[in-house]
């Protein structure tokens, strides 16, 4: 199965270059801030051949946080995940979150305790692709050098303890790329840079 992972396009979406591939991810960040957001990125969705596509929200994506109910009538051609699991066409577990840690006034924020202790907990223990908007501490997730490391480090704790084999996420847009150890691989998605262009690719991963 081949899956394409995007993140973090911030209403650019329509200059993204997506190649075709089985299951898209979206990691959140599509900038979401009215239904009329929404209803643009399903139309671009809806362009595309992707057999199966699921996404998160993000930080940027107010509408999603403050109406829950009403993003699925508006993501028709997608399968909205929000703090739950989806199985893939090939068995696989995926759990899908939005969360990230506590950082100004955005959306979808908690304490790094918090997290653990409402969210982290939930994630099953048979978890085999983890999509979830922020990156784990020190997995990806520098944006800028002086900033430092900017991941949850109880969502860390959680990955190394469950070997979740893939975390697929974005948010920290400096540090696009792949990190693989023992367990697991974790995958920055991010198509924008830190000084929000469009200079990265979706990443192609066959599972």
């Amino acid at each position: 199965m081949r899956i394409v992972a995007i993140g973090d396009t911030h209403t650019q979406h329509h200059d993204v270059k997506v190649p075709d591939g089985d299951v898209l991810l979206f990691a959140g960040d599509g900038e979401f801030r009215s239904a009329l957001d929404l209803i643009d990125f399903n139309n671009w969705l809806s362009a595309l051949k992707h057999k199966h596509i699921i996404v998160i929200a993000g930080n940027h994506d107010f509408f999603c946080e403050r109406h829950p109910n009403e993003v699925k009538q508006y993501l028709t051609k997608a399968i909205y995940v929000r703090d739950e699991r989806y199985i893939l066409p090939n068995g696989m577990s995926l759990w899908g979150s939005p969360m990230t840690q506590t950082f100004m006034d955005w959306a979808f924020m908690e304490t790094d305790e918090n997290l653990d202790r409402y969210y982290w907990s939930k994630i099953p223990k048979d978890t085999e692709i983890l999509l979830i908007h922020g990156p784990a501490y020190k997995h990806l997730d520098i944006g800028r050098p002086r900033h430092g490391n900017l991941g949850s480090k109880t969502l860390a704790k959680k990955i190394e303890k469950l070997k979740i084999p893939y975390v697929i996420h974005g948010h920290i847009h400096g540090s696009y790329g792949i990190e693989k150890t023992k367990d697991t691989t974790y995958i920055n998605c991010s198509v924008l840079d830190e000084d929000y262009q469009l200079v990265n690719a979706p990443i192609v991963i066959d599972v």
